[in-house]
């Protein structure tokens, strides 16, 4: 706690001493040295050899005979006019915003209650002597290395819980089955824009999922104390790029032994009328000797089973680390798990379109639509399963374990790989440089790139909760 605020006014300070008079019944404790000041009071000011007036309107004395001191009065936060900005460069040095909090460059934590930021933690020698460890959104905060075998959660709502496992699902549902059902009952210009800016949109949203999300919090995961010294630092981006490593050569392998086969599909007429058209383009281009190199463009069969493979990629990338959302969220409590909760209702209702973009145009064989079903339903089930094992196990979870904090950083990192490959190549790289972009006028590429764009800006403004 920093001492030096601006000293009250003598009227202020017979107020404090008449309430502190009248008012006996409401002294509190609060720890603290006599050289440092009490905690948790705000910024406070030494008033006599023994007494100090803080910032939140409390009047404090040192009692030596319980080495603490006796708070009178005070609201408890910090009073404090930075909320807009954050908290001040006394209260948090080097302060960085993070998932809705700020972290301080000396290990302190500040986060915004009733409208006033309230500090913890830090390198200070009250600090290092609480021990000041906290939990927000599934992982810890602060100096948590005397908490690594156990940790307190908060107050646990199990009530509210349940409830949010069926929230989660049918925010789940609603996301990723949208564009599948509208791909099969919808027709026409207005509905082909909506997909269009859907499809784009997703995409955004998981190329953002894989840098912003995971590959940032798998770092998180591996630089925490109470998992020790990683001979190699830079595990988790290793771990995400054997990942992309991975899912490629599978990616690969799987196209080699489908080409090996032959067509598996005939091409969808569209895409026969589009090629023929493109061959009698070049025929003409080259008659008038402006010939500018190979110009065909042939659509997608999204009949073949290699579409169908990129689209399974995608969703194992996205189920890797759902349930492990849904296991933080099914296990955490306290007062931050209202806003993580309300984060990852969006985030599975965004990654819930951009998957359900990617399915809903695929186009299956006879007997085989129940296949569309399965994967838009393994996806919707898949986070609520999450939430019911965190709900299970909360009693017993400490998200500061080693076990727990190797294997969600080992499984962020591997998402992050996986979707990091399909959200550019089979995405991003797919869509502009050999799909119907690479040849579209101007306007629509545009509007393909704002679309992109927004999926990357909503998906990390919630990577700040989630």
């Amino acid at each position: 706690m920093k001492v030096g605020a601006a000293a009250q006014g003598p009227c202020a300070l017979v107020a404090i001493l008449l309430a502190s008079a009248v008012a006996v019944s409401a002294q509190s404790t609060a720890a603290g040295s006599l050289a440092a000041g009490p905690e948790g009071q705000g910024d406070c000011t030494a008033s006599g050899s023994n007494a100090f007036l803080c910032s939140n309107g409390a009047f404090c004395t040192w009692e030596a005979a319980s080495s603490s001191f006796a708070c009178v009065g005070g609201t408890g936060t910090v009073d404090t006019t930075s909320s807009a900005s954050g908290p001040s460069e006394s209260e948090c040095p080097g302060a960085t915003l993070h998932e809705g909090h700020y972290d301080c460059s000396d290990g302190g934590f500040c986060e915004e209650v009733d409208g006033a930021w309230v500090c913890e933690g830090g390198s200070s020698e009250a600090a290092s002597e609480s021990g000041t460890c906290v939990v927000h959104g599934g992982h810890t905060h602060g100096d948590c290395s005397n908490q690594c075998n156990g940790i307190d959660l908060g107050e646990y709502n199990m009530d509210l819980h349940i409830v949010a496992l069926f929230v989660v699902f049918v925010s789940s549902l609603l996301g990723v089955l949208l564009p599948v059902v509208c791909a099969k009952v919808l027709r026409g210009s207005i509905f082909s824009g909506v997909f269009f800016a859907a499809k784009h949109f997703g995409t955004g949203v998981i190329v953002a999922t894989a840098f912003v999300h995971l590959l940032y919090h798998a770092f998180v995961m591996f630089s925490n104390a109470c998992l020790g010294e990683l001979a190699f630092e830079p595990a988790a981006a290793a771990i995400a790029m054997a990942g992309t490593y991975l899912v490629f050569g599978i990616d690969f392998t799987v196209m080699r032994w489908l080409r090996s086969r032959g067509p598996a599909s005939p091409v969808s007429p569209a895409a026969t009328l589009k090629e023929e058209e493109s061959e009698e383009g070049e025929k003409r281009t080259s008659d008038l000797g402006h010939c500018h190199g190979p110009s065909r463009l042939v659509e997608t069969d999204y009949a073949s089973p290699q579409a169908h493979f990129d689209v399974l990629i995608l969703e194992a990338g996205i189920i890797f680390h759902s349930i492990m959302i849904g296991c933080s969220l099914g296990a955490s409590g306290g007062s931050q798990w209202i806003p993580l909760f309300i984060a990852v209702v969006f985030h599975q209702l965004f990654e819930g379109l951009a998957l359900g973009s990617r399915i809903g145009q695929l186009v299956w064989r006879d007997g085989q639509g129940w296949k569309k079903w399965a994967m838009a339903g393994a996806f919707g089930l898949i986070t609520p399963i999450g939430i019911a094992i965190g709900i299970a196990v909360h009693a017993s979870y400490n998200p500061n374990s080693g076990a727990a904090l190797l294997s969600i950083g080992v499984l962020d990192s591997i998402s992050a790989g996986i979707l990091i490959y399909a959200g550019l190549v089979e995405m991003l790289a797919h869509d502009f440089m050999h799909g119907e972009l690479a040849h579209a006028r101007l306007p629509k590429v545009l509007a393909a790139f704002f679309f992109l764009f927004a999926g990357s800006l909503c998906m990390s403004v919630l990577g700040k909760w989630a």
